[in-house]
């Protein structure tokens, strides 16, 4: 009997002593990086100046078709256009704006100076494709 309990004693404490084993230490790697934002095309900071020095001097308050100063270019692009509107955010390309000036409309737009540089076309239609935000 004195037997029995001594073997029960040291079963009782090697279970005792022991802990819940969490397994073996596996090191997790870091989580990816979040995706970065796309950085869209600024309305207010890339598009309005392209406006502003190309297209002001004539498509102003006092033009019938299109205001394209600061205050009114965006809304009057979106809003306006005889039978259809100068921006098509879905297809870029169809976009009344960009085919008058990319030539692809007549008249080219400016329709005097300098044309448009490739460089400002390109912002412009990215500018379209994003969605023509007002940002």
């Amino acid at each position: 009997m004195k037997k029995a309990t001594l073997c029960l004693s040291i079963i009782i404490l090697i279970f005792a002593s022991c802990s819940k084993d969490s397994g073996p230490y596996i090191v997790k790697p870091p989580p990816p990086p979040p995706p970065e934002k796309p950085v869209l095309v600024s309305f207010s900071k890339e598009i309005q100046p392209i406006f502003d020095n190309h297209c002001v001097s004539c498509h102003n308050e006092n033009h019938s078709l299109l205001n394209l100063k600061p205050c009114c270019s965006w809304y009057e692009l979106l809003a306006t256009g005889h039978n259809v509107p100068y921006l098509d955010s879905i297809n870029p390309d169809e976009s009344k704006l960009l085919k008058r000036i990319t030539g692809a409309v007549m008249p080219i737009m400016p329709p005097t100076g300098n044309p448009l540089a490739q460089e400002d076309i390109d912002l412009i239609k990215k500018w379209i494709g994003e969605g023509a935000r007002n940002n």
